[in-house]
């Protein structure tokens, strides 16, 4: 499900695959990898949403959870390739002031 690959010293990059949603029916198993791997201190992790075309609460939920575990961790949480619908309900939600988008 989740794909990570290190870009270099302590930076990763993380892509959810398998699937263009993140909803309930995989949220659970996307935030334990997600937990996992923020829980190393200093863990810099970019989340490539590039297959990601729908987004639900509990996705939020898990985007939101990562960004908090990273930033206890002193690491650091972005996100990558956000649809332009998914970034419109960020947007929404105030979440595009929230978290920090790479290209």
């Amino acid at each position: 499900m989740l794909k990570t690959e290190k870009i270099e010293n302590n930076r990763y990059l993380s892509t959810i695959e398998g699937t263009d949603r993140l909803n309930a029916t995989i949220a659970p198993l996307v935030k334990d990898q997600l937990s996992n791997l923020l829980v190393q201190s200093g863990y810099n992790l970019t989340l490539n949403l590039q297959n990601i075309r729908f987004i639900d609460s509990t996705g939020i939920g898990v985007l939101i959870s990562a960004l908090k575990a990273a930033r206890e961790n002193n690491g650091t949480f972005m996100l990558r390739n956000v649809d332009k619908d998914v970034y419109s309900l960020l947007s929404l939600m105030k979440l595009d002031k929230v978290f920090d988008f790479s290209n």
